[in-house]
């Protein structure tokens, strides 16, 4: 019974979350500089995101990102290096994967289509909601 109920709340889970993806293809964007920002408001592991955004001829030409950890501290080379050498290695792993989401972006031109890289995964989730913020600056 437990098994079919834990079945039942995974499918409905994922019905909701596509039902509430947001289709950049129907969407237009006034040309320029847009900000976006995301907090994570985890109690464990509080962090924000910023982006900016520059679309030019309604196209995102180029994307910046920046991730912070709950102390304010950018998500760099020194991420998580007080915290033992298991968990840096852990953390600079996160660094290498998020950093390749704004180029990426640049790319696909689709946040939807910026793929998680395993070990950012919770990155990728916070830069697609930074992305999305400004976004919504950006729509005609």
């Amino acid at each position: 019974m437990k098994k079919y109920l834990l079945v039942g709340m995974v499918v409905a889970l994922s019905l909701l979350t596509a039902c509430g993806k947001k289709d950049f293809s129907k969407m237009t964007f006034n040309d320029g500089e847009y900000q976006g920002h995301f907090d994570n408001d985890d109690k464990d592991h509080p962090s924000t995101a910023d982006v900016v955004l520059t679309i030019q001829d309604g196209k995102i030409v180029a994307c910046t990102a920046e991730f912070r950890d709950g102390k304010g501290n950018i998500k760099g080379d020194d991420y998580a290096k007080d915290a033992g050498e298991d968990k840096y290695m852990k953390a600079q792993i996160a660094v290498q994967g998020f950093s390749t989401y704004a180029d990426k972006l640049v790319e696909v031109q689709d946040p939807n289509e910026v793929d998680a890289v395993s070990g950012a995964t919770v990155s990728n989730k916070e830069f697609k909601e930074a992305v999305w913020d400004a976004l919504e600056k950006a729509k005609k």
